[in-house]
């Protein structure tokens, strides 16, 4: 009876029972509401400390938003990329090193020219400096060999350890890159034999010295670090059409026998990212340059490098080039090279061999360097004796300190190498320096 009473109730009143469960349900449910108000106030509290703690820095300061990645410091912006870093590992002010300077030479030759470069290299041997002797591919296995025995016999050169002769031989096309590619090559043995030196010089088995070593260090320990010696000019007028617009393809860089280089028919536009700069293929460049032609951290020097690989007499243009598209360096081009050349009028293909004749002409250049000559000149003997002071191996130096008595070397004895003993050849080249640092000449500086 209960329970059919209780299901009449139930179709008499249907929502009685449903307002129980639906109470019931309400009071179980509202048990969420606690935590979802606790777990909002932690949220919102978290949200606002880290706004806040975004916008101030933990010294109290007045910096400005964001200055977690530096924003604010567009305008200087150099700090975060890697060039920076690079460009603050070399020393560009030339005046952090008091020592004495050192100086790095290629001395580079062909078939016949090994016992040229002999005398070359030591007319310009110095204990101080460093030297990278080429011979090219040209000159036969058994001239390479007699070279490097040559280097490998003398007393000096042994204890000393600083001539060495590259090990590869490479291909030298003239006019071509090839040339360029043996130079960058020396230069990078020379920075990772030492870093020891400061001006890097290129010369050829028909180059001669018209100054001892003595001469030239003293007179560039008093110059500033930073300067190169390279003679430049902007190409412009008819030299672009004839220079820049033909396409060459050196047959060195594929080939393992030489030929000249190849002309084709095609002819491209001139470049706008750059100019174009061309001089004297025979320089003296700082260490700090070259080593950014090697390094080029900002890939000028290898955009310019790949441009050069189709260019008519690319060792006449490339350093020039770079070194005047470069802002780091171009104030520090001085439009020398530091070589008395003599051309014929108009000017031929190759400059003129030098002679007795020319001798006076040579020493009132005030130049260092000469070029070129022909194999056992006599106006080598006379600059020997009267220029040089050469009597034994090498030229005269304060760093011979042996005795001369009886045909014996000198220089057989070393002595201090930072100290110099300069004559008439140091004045002579301080004369031509001041003529190049003059004001006049410094306006001419990459224009």
């Amino acid at each position: 009876m209960r329970k059919l009473y209780r299901k009449l109730e139930l179709i008499r009143n249907p929502l009685t029972s449903v307002r129980k469960n639906v109470k019931g349900r309400v009071l179980s449910d509202r048990k969420w509401i606690i935590p979802f108000f606790a777990s909002l106030l932690v949220s919102i509290t978290l949200f606002l400390s880290a706004i806040f703690g975004l916008f101030n820095t933990p010294n109290g300061g007045d910096q400005l938003p964001f200055d977690i990645i530096s924003f604010a410091r567009t305008e200087d912006s150099s700090g975060y990329f890697v060039e920076s870093d690079l460009k603050k590992s070399f020393n560009t002010s030339g005046y952090a090193s008091m020592e004495a300077p050192r100086l790095a030479y290629l001395i580079s030759g062909t078939k016949g020219d090994s016992h040229r470069m002999m005398r070359t290299l030591q007319a310009v041997y110095h204990p101080r400096n460093q030297y990278v002797l080429h011979l090219d591919l040209e000159a036969p296995p058994r001239e390479r060999l007699e070279l490097t025995n040559m280097v490998k016999i003398d007393p000096t050169f042994r204890e000393v350890e600083n001539v060495r002769v590259m090990a590869q031989s490479n291909l030298v096309t003239y006019k071509g890159p090839t040339m360029i590619a043996c130079t960058l090559q020396a230069i990078a043995i020379l920075l990772k034999e030492s870093l020891d030196w400061d001006w890097f010089l290129n010369l050829s088995a028909s180059d001669y010295p018209l100054v001892t070593q003595d001469d030239l260090l003293h007179v560039f320990s008093n110059l500033s670090r930073n300067l190169n010696f390279i003679e430049h000019t902007q190409i412009a007028g008819w030299k672009l059409n004839s220079r820049a617009k033909p396409i060459i393809v050196d047959p060195g860089l594929y080939l393992s026998k030489k030929s000249d280089i190849a002309w084709t028919t095609q002819r491209r536009s001139l470049p706008t990212s750059f100019k174009l700069y061309t001089g004297s293929a025979w320089v003296a460049l700082t260490r700090t340059f070259v080593e950014y032609c090697i390094w080029g951290w900002d890939n000028l020097p290898r955009t310019i490098l790949m441009y050069y690989t189709n260019f008519v007499s690319s060792p006449e243009g490339y350093f020039h080039t770079v070194i005047c598209n470069t802002d780091e360096f171009r104030s520090t081009a001085i439009s020398h090279d530091l070589h008395y050349i003599a051309w014929d009028t108009p000017p031929k293909q190759h400059p003129i061999s030098l002679s007795m004749k020319d001798f006076d002409k040579m020493v009132k250049s005030n130049a260092p360097f000469a070029r070129k000559f022909h194999k056992n000149d006599p106006v080598l003997d006379k600059i020997d004796k009267e220029l040089l002071g050469r009597t034994g191996r090498f030229a005269a130096g304060a760093w011979c300190i042996g005795s001369s008595e009886g045909g014996a070397d000198p220089c057989s004895v070393r002595g201090n190498d930072s100290v110099f003993a300069p004559g008439p050849g140091a004045k002579r080249l301080q004369v031509l320096l001041k003529t190049l640092m003059s004001e006049d000449s410094g306006k001419k500086q990459c224009s």
